[in-house]
């Protein structure tokens, strides 16, 4: 992906039109989370390249949930920038947890997931050069949860000067060690997977130049997507999807000869086993679920932004492990042509209550010399278009947008909004697709909006929102983050909470979906474990005694990996024990010495995504009667 073409690009869109201040009658706010709006002190966010926020408990024995924010440093009360950012921590009081140096500036923003396994949840960013000049390669850090001290530090390869890492690092226990691994791709043209203490897991390159030092697996140009992790195939590991660009030189076996990318699914090991050619970079990061039902993951992801008026669509994929060759193993399931190119990246969630997960994305329309404004689309899991619409601010106005949208209900009627940010405001969409925040009565759409409220920032808005009920109060918080341009800071940034939402449904609240950016809402059940002995025997009446039920091979699930089994021993022959109760893990077995009486053993798979198996294992009955009295034995002499 060309630098040059991507800071003409944002050229563009800050040139496209200055923000309309609205008038006082349509400026109607909601009311702030309280110790909200916070002032960032030294930093914003970056703009025209979308950053977002991570929402989660780094102390994970309580349910409050922190903040967390990346911002590229500003020198004081100037809009000169440096080559230096911040990553911030903030309690869900509105107080500063902490805040920690890196050494160049951030890219999208940090993942939040307990390495070492202490109970505290760490932060993991990437950073470095990608449009600010300073070209001085980058890198991934790994910071402490607690406060902010480096745990490590993971450095990427220059090439020409780009090695920054522009995607969040996608974090999960992607070869089934029981450690979490930290996966991201980088501007050094490299896939990365490291282990929970920063070293790299790859240590082979695909290429005859060793670009990647042998320590990830190259892909011949940049990488921008965010990788997904899920597991594609059940086979207890989690395959790793991700889109990347494709030049020219490397890839001339695909016509028309041009710049596009690929969609690619990678092994634990490193080993790409899937991939498919789109006629355009892949910066859209994909999002995985099983959107028509069929027990199957499906994977969808926009066409990126390279080539003028090439490759704009939304897609959606699922991966079939049994055919013969890589470029044949991602089979299509749809693809719909829209108005622009996408960089969003996709959003799912059930809008209109009917059971099927739906897919929604932001693209803008027209290309870099013909710039009309963004459209949201949606469309049903099976790709049936439920609505699009163009994008205005509450002024009327339109811009070029690269921000994605966020999933969850706000208002509290059960069916979940879409929220996204465009310039200096917040929108949120109805289900059906109709504004329920406020538009002027000249504006894009020619319809009405639900309410007259204006989530106004008087900053520009170019962070992914977050949805959550941070102080766990029973109330929701719509958060972003944005560049103050109020005169007396001038373009430093400022961290926004409106509260008194909702907080009920939310199946995409934050940029790819959860604060370890796995990408993946996993709704498929697993399957349970099989090869089961029991002792004693079963429909056999005998004295009171030990029930022991053991099983050789484990349950199997697609999606977020097996977390282990519920199970239970009671007097009931089709029990269905809970998924949130206790959990046996691995491959095991369960005793339990009932008393007299009809028992019955079940066990139940459950994944780490809190899905249950639909039905259990049902052993038994085991049948014990009341013990006889029996004399004494007299020894003989």
């Amino acid at each position: 992906m060309s630098q040059t073409h991507i800071a003409v690009v944002a050229a563009t869109i800050v040139g496209l039109c200055l923000p309309a201040q609205p008038t006082d009658d349509l400026n109607n706010p909601p009311p702030n989370q309280a110790h909200f709006p916070q002032d960032l002190a030294g930093g914003r966010p970056y703009q025209n390249l979308p950053t977002q926020i991570t929402i989660a408990s780094i102390d994970t024995t309580h349910d409050d949930k922190e903040i967390v924010l990346a911002t590229q440093d500003l020198i004081s009360n100037t809009n000169t920038l440096t080559c230096t950012g911040h990553v911030y921590v903030y309690n869900p009081n509105g107080t500063l947890r902490w805040s920690a140096q890196l050494p160049q500036p951030p890219g999208m923003g940090a993942s939040v997931a307990d390495l070492n396994g202490d109970g505290v949840n760490d932060v993991i960013v990437g950073y470095g050069e990608l449009l600010t000049g300073c070209m001085i390669g980058g890198g991934v850090k790994a910071l402490n949860g607690v406060d902010g001290s480096e745990m490590w530090n993971f450095l990427t390869l220059p090439q020409a000067g780009l090695g920054g890492v522009y995607a969040t690092p996608a974090i999960g226990d992607v070869n089934g060690d029981g450690y979490p691994e930290v996966v991201f791709g980088s501007w050094d043209q490299c896939i990365y997977m490291l282990d929970h203490e920063g070293n790299s897991l790859w240590n082979f390159d695909k290429n005859p130049n060793n670009a990647c030092n042998g320590r990830g697996h190259f892909m011949y140009d940049r990488v921008s997507s965010t990788a997904a992790l899920a597991d594609l195939n059940g086979d207890g590991k989690l395959e790793i999807v991700i889109g990347s660009d494709a030049t020219t030189s490397y890839f001339i076996s695909h016509p028309p000869y041009v710049r596009g990318g690929y969609l690619n699914v990678l092994r634990e090991d490193g080993v790409l086993i899937a991939q498919s050619w789109f006629y355009q970079a892949i910066q859209s990061s994909p999002a995985i679920a099983d959107l028509n039902g069929d027990g199957v993951l499906d994977i969808v992801v926009g066409s990126g932004e390279s080539i003028n008026a090439q490759g704009l669509y939304v897609t959606a994929w699922h991966y079939d492990e049994s055919q013969c060759c890589m470029d044949n193993r991602l089979v299509n399931n749809w693809i719909k042509d829209v108005n622009g190119y996408v960089m969003s990246s996709p959003a799912i969630g059930d809008l209109n209550g009917d059971g099927v997960l739906d897919v929604v994305a932001i693209t803008p329309n027209g290309n870099t010399t013909t710039l009309q404004g963004s459209t949201v689309y949606a469309w049903s899991g099976n790709g049936t278009e439920l609505f699009h619409r163009l994008l205005c601010d509450v002024s009327g106005a339109k811009y070029y947008l690269h921000t994605s949208p966020v999933i969850a209900d706000v208002v509290g009627d059960v069916k979940p909004e879409v929220v996204l940010t465009q310039n200096y405001e917040t929108i949120i969409l109805n289900p059906d697709g109709t504004f329920y925040t406020d538009q002027p009565t000249n504006n894009c759409n020619g319809q009405p909006s639900t309410t007259a409220l204006t989530y106004w920032a008087g900053a520009k808005l170019d962070a992914i929102p977050a949805i959550s009920d941070i102080d766990n109060g029973g109330h929701g918080a719509i958060l972003v983050a944005g560049a103050v341009d109020d005169g007396a800071k001038s373009n430093y940034g400022r961290l926004f909470a409106w509260g008194g939402h909702n907080s009920g449904y939310a199946s995409w609240a934050q940029f790819h979906h959860d604060a370890a950016h796995t990408g993946l809402l996993d709704n498929v059940p697993p399957g349970n474990p099989s090869g089961f002995t029991v002792s004693p025997l079963t429909g056999t009446l005998m004295m009171p005694q030990t029930i022991t039920v053991t099983w050789t091979i484990t349950g199997k699930d697609m999606g977020a990996g097996l977390a282990g089994y519920a199970v239970s021993v009671n007097r009931y022959p089709d029990s269905l024990p809970l998924p949130s109760s206790d959990i046996t893990t691995g491959i095991g077995s369960i005793t339990a010495m009932p008393g007299v009486g009809t028992w019955y053993a079940h066990v139940r798979a459950v994944d780490k995504a809190g899905n249950g198996a639909l039905t259990a294992v049902h052993l038994g009955p085991f049948l014990f009667h009341r013990a006889q009295a029996f004399l004494p034995m007299v020894a003989r002499e």
